[in-house]
């Protein structure tokens, strides 16, 4: 009944900062970084894939589908979470080589 409660009280609060988070983020981004900066398309995707992906963490954390210790839960957590951060630093790796290797092309 307690893990209820508490997830009772983190519900609303987290409908809440999504709302903020989906107006404000983009907004942010484009405001300090400009539409044609190629980082804004990747913090934008990252950002909201990560907020969204932490809030997934959260619920099957919350409701007990995944237990730390029971299993093979542990093990599958940690490669859930590595995953992500992988795949989001070899596309950081491939944008960032994306522009600053020069390419030669035939365009005079």
């Amino acid at each position: 009944m307690e893990q209820k409660k508490s997830l009772n009280l983190i519900v609303p609060a987290l409908i809440l900062f999504t709302l903020v988070f989906v107006y404000y983020f983009p907004r942010f981004l484009i405001d300090s970084l400009g539409e044609a900066n190629p980082w804004t398309s990747y913090l934008y995707l990252y950002g909201f894939g990560g907020y969204f992906f932490m809030i997934g963490l959260l619920l099957i954390t919350k409701t007990g589908s995944c237990k730390f210790g029971r299993g093979r839960d542990t093990k599958w957590f940690t490669i859930l979470c590595s995953g992500f951060i992988a795949l989001m630093t070899l596309h950081a790796v491939w944008i960032h080589l994306a522009l600053s290797i020069p390419v030669k092309s035939g365009v005079n």
